[in-house]
This record gives structure tokens, sequence and C-alpha cells, in this order.
């Protein structure tokens, strides 16, 4: 009787007792939408030094904007964390840049690689 009971309470959540709690990520992935200040100053005792990165759109775990006044290409999220994780490309005239970070509090953490011109840079911004 025992195992009886035991098998019958492993399967309750199979068929829908059980519920899920509401995902923060999806809601993260809805803040992430929006008009970001990026700090890029070169080193940590430079003057700030802002540039803006604007997502317009999330699809599932892709999203477009720009970033520095360039579309951004391959944007692409990675919601199975605390923290909504992202990365993406740009280019300029000669070279093509690299971005990753996350987002965490409200407030963006990134970098930034060129090997072109080998430089690599860390970030932080805000929403607007």
């Amino acid at each position: 009787m025992k195992y009886l009971i035991f098998m019958l309470f492993l399967s309750l959540p199979k068929y829908g007792v059980a519920q899920e709690a509401p995902s923060k990520t999806s809601e993260t992935s809805n803040s992430f939408i929006g008009n970001w200040k990026i700090d890029l100053r070169p080193t940590p005792d430079s003057d700030e030094y802002f540039q803006y990165f604007v997502v317009k759109t999330i699809n599932k775990n892709a999203f477009n904007g720009t970033f520095y006044s360039s579309e951004i290409t391959n944007g692409i999220l990675n919601n199975n964390w605390p923290e909504l994780y992202f990365a993406f490309s740009t280019t300029d005239q000669s070279n093509e840049y690299y971005h990753s970070g996350y987002l965490k509090d409200g407030k963006l953490y990134g970098i930034t690689y060129c090997p072109k011109r080998g430089f690599t840079a860390p970030s932080t911004g805000i929403k607007e």
C-alpha cells in the first residue's frame, strides 16, 4: 500500500497538480527592450563616454536594434539563467565588433571585443 501511495505521489506533477512559478526571465526579457545609455569609458579613471544601445524587438531568443549608431546583427538572448544574457555584433567602416553581457537588477554589464583592433573593453549601462 505504501508503494502505491508513493507512486501516486510521484505522478501528481505530471497531471498538472503542481504549477511552475512565473519565470523571472520572461519579465527580464521584456525589460530588455528600450533605450540604454552605455558608458564606454576606456579606463576606470577616464571621463564618462556614453553611446546608446537600443533594443527594438525580441522574437523568442533573437533581438534587433542598434548600438553606437550601427545596426545589430545576430542578436541572441539566453534566458535560461537568473540573469538575461545577450550577444550581438556590429560593424563600422573597417571593423567588426562582438558584444556580450547580461542584465542584472536593471543594469547592463557588457564587454566588447574587436579582433582586428586588438581591443576589448567592459561597459555598463542604464535604461533611459
